[in-house]
């Protein structure tokens, strides 16, 4: 695969194991419409797991991962690395894949932006589908599928948010056609399911206090259900935000009940939902094989220009120096690369390590959240300044960087410039950005919002999947345009790139319904056509 080193051990173990376990089987796309749980069941057989199995199945196909390393990296690689990450401007690219005529500068690549669409519809789902048919008429133990519910939410928003329209609703109905659903009605069908799931652990949690039934097989909270509600909260507010643009009334009254559920959202970062090794299954972080052993990624010219110019603590906590000069450099989105050595050593590795876990969601996150709530008049239990300044803190402190409060304070530092030491055509003469750290009450609405997205962008990173999303939704912080653009005209370089495409196996499989699915878009099927929430 295109990927790989050519040194990289295990190919085909890795190869047995896609089989197994359904992680690579595209080829049997049209099996999510007729007998979607094929491969989940031949899993439970062997391991006789029962339902858990699928707990840890959906948990390792969110953050596309593998116990076997290098096939959970490509994976990854291809659903969250070569998107999200580099869209963002989190990360650069710094390979040539494709003779340097990619994805990643608009030229968009059926084998990466399919991939995505199939981890959550062969692996996810069909998990999901699995557990749901199990406890079907089991009162007793709903509670099991209330959990899969948030899972399947987590999994699906951020599917939806890259695709828009999918075939959600009708997913295991058989059939040779499987019609889209709506963005706006997936959406809705969201907070249904996380409602529904909040009332169910909680009666479950009351009545059971201490029980943890899905200990064994949980990689997030090893079945700690009381988590698992704040999680639901903390999801349902960063879904809430996501209409902000779209249904105001709607966002606001989702993220008030959020907030003001008796569990509430994350508030520490003990709250923080983290992927890791748990119960034998050994979680591998793919961005350490990713960036040392693939080469093919680095820090982003964005993440230099805003980390070097507030002269922010985290800046060597997330980075490596560059190990020709000692200094971090990022690369630029969408550049063209000839020579993939010229992109590697004099460009900052990311501070990740195999062991590193995968977060899903910061408590960091939620004040930022807040903070914009309270920035729009919002119920959100503290004023705008608070919730940001709070935020601030509380992401240095699950970086180790100490106290925030000289950062907080400063008034003067401002995104920098960025120089390209490669390619000095790459470089740009100033930072795009001119908001401080420092909260101004003077300042306009629109400002303080830049201030609070670009501070939560900083704070969310590695998650470049949801930092893309809220460039898009927000258009802050400033990212860095495109170098060059490849799309012929379908993608803005202004704008800049709103989605993915729908995958080539869709409309080779299920015409009729992807059909649908660009009907509802409202837009041409490529990645310059806007998403239902984005209104800005």
């Amino acid at each position: 695969m295109h990927h790989y080193k050519s040194n990289l051990p295990g190919k085909n173990l890795i190869a047995g194991l896609a089989l197994i376990l359904c992680f690579g089987c595209t080829k049997n796309f049209k099996e999510y419409n007729t007998n979607p749980n094929n491969a989940t069941q031949q899993m439970m057989q062997y391991d006789n797991l029962g339902t858990g199995v699928f707990f840890s199945q959906m948990e390792q196909n969110i953050f596309p991962t593998a116990q076997e390393p290098a096939f959970g990296d490509e994976m990854y690689q291809e659903v969250q690395n070569l998107c999200g990450d580099v869209y963002s401007g989190y990360m650069g690219a710094s390979n040539n894949w494709f003779g340097g005529v990619n994805s990643t500068n608009y030229a968009m690549t059926p084998s990466w932006y399919g991939q995505a669409f199939n981890r959550a519809f062969l692996s996810v789902m069909p998990a999901w589908l699995s557990i749901k048919k199990q406890l079907q008429g089991d009162a007793s133990r709903q509670h099991i599928y209330a959990l899969a519910q948030i899972i399947k939410v987590e999994s699906i928003s951020r599917t939806t948010d890259m695709y828009g329209p999918l075939p959600y609703k009708q997913f295991g109905n058989g059939g040779l056609s499987t019609s889209y659903d709506r963005q706006d009605t997936i959406y809705h069908s969201f907070f249904n399911d996380l409602d529904s799931a909040i009332n169910t652990l909680s009666a479950y949690v009351s009545d059971n206090p201490g029980s943890m039934p899905l200990a064994n097989y949980d990689l997030i909270y090893g079945g700690d259900y009381t988590k698992w509600i704040k999680f639901a909260n903390s999801l349902k507010l960063r879904l809430a935000m996501r209409l902000a643009y779209a249904d105001a009334a709607s966002a606001q009254k989702y993220a008030e009940a959020a907030v003001g559920n008796s569990y509430g959202v994350f508030t520490t970062d003990a709250d923080d939902a983290l992927l890791q090794s748990a119960d034998g299954v050994n979680i591998h972080n793919p961005l350490q094989i990713i960036c040392f052993n693939f080469d093919d990624i680095r820090m982003g010219a964005n993440m230099e220009s805003f980390l070097t110019g507030y002269k922010d603590p985290r800046l060597p906590l997330m980075f490596n120096p560059a190990v020709t000069d000692g200094k971090y450099h990022g690369i630029r989105n969408g550049i063209t690369i000839t020579n993939k050595s010229l992109y590697t050593d004099p460009f900052s590795t990311l501070n990740v390590a195999t062991t590193t876990p995968i977060r899903w969601m910061s408590a960091a996150e939620m004040y930022f959240l807040r903070a914009e709530g309270a920035l729009r008049g919002w119920n959100m239990g503290g004023t705008a300044q608070s919730l940001y300044e709070t935020g601030i803190q509380t992401s240095f402190t699950q970086w180790g960087a100490g106290s925030a409060a000289a950062y907080i304070a400063d008034s003067v530092d401002k995104a920098a410039a960025y120089t390209d030491p490669s390619v000095n055509g790459n470089s740009i003469s100033t930072g795009l950005s001119t908001v401080t750290v420092h909260w101004k009450a003077t300042d306009a609405m629109e400002t303080q919002l830049e201030r609070i997205i670009t501070q939560k962008w900083i704070a969310t990173y590695p998650d470049g999947q949801e930092a893309w999303t809220e460039f898009r939704r927000t258009g802050y912080p400033k990212i860095f345009p495109v170098a060059v653009n490849n799309s012929g005209g379908l993608i803005s370089t202004s704008v800049q790139i709103r989605r993915l495409p729908f995958p080539l196996s869709e409309y080779q499989s299920n015409p009729q319904g992807v059909a649908t699915g660009v009907s509802e878009l409202g837009g041409a099927d490529n990645g310059g056509t806007k998403l239902w929430w984005d209104k800005k």
